[in-house]
Formats: structure tokens, sequence, C-alpha cells
């Protein structure tokens, strides 16, 4: 999996993230990937999943540990 562009949104509010994950999605192209990095804390992976298909992108794959989750989303329209 090749990734274009990654973003750290730990320590960030859900709409401070949405608001920096908007801007990063501006700089991948169509059918590139954007990495989110997120605190597992707090366990905002399922509302991003939620928030990233209502845009119409998708997760293509998800990883974790005990510290972090990493969410892939697939620009591209369902």
């Amino acid at each position: 999996m090749t990734v274009f562009k990654t973003l750290d949104t730990r320590g960030l509010s859900f709409f401070n993230a949405t608001d920096q994950l908007n801007q990063a999605f501006k700089d991948v192209k169509m059918n590139g990937i954007l990495e989110i990095i997120l605190d597992k804390k707090k366990n905002f992976s399922e509302a991003f999943g939620r928030w990233v298909e209502s845009k119409g992108y998708k997760v293509s794959n998800r990883d974790e540990d005990a510290r972090l989750v990493r969410l892939f989303i697939k620009k591209a329209k369902h």
C-alpha cells in the first residue's frame, strides 16, 4: 500500500482533526491514500470511519497497537 500523505491527529479534538483532514485531502490525488494517526485513548476511529464514508471516501485499512490507531483512507468515490 502506498501512502501519499500522513496526518497525525493525536491531541486534537474531533472537530479540529476533521478540519485538518479536509485540508490534507486537498493534497491527495484521486485513488491516493491518506494515513490518519489517531490517539487510541480518545477512540475516534469509528467516528472518523463514518465521517470519511459520509464524504464519499473509503477506509481501506486499519492498524492499531496499544498507543495509536492508523486509518488508511482511499480518496476514491464508492
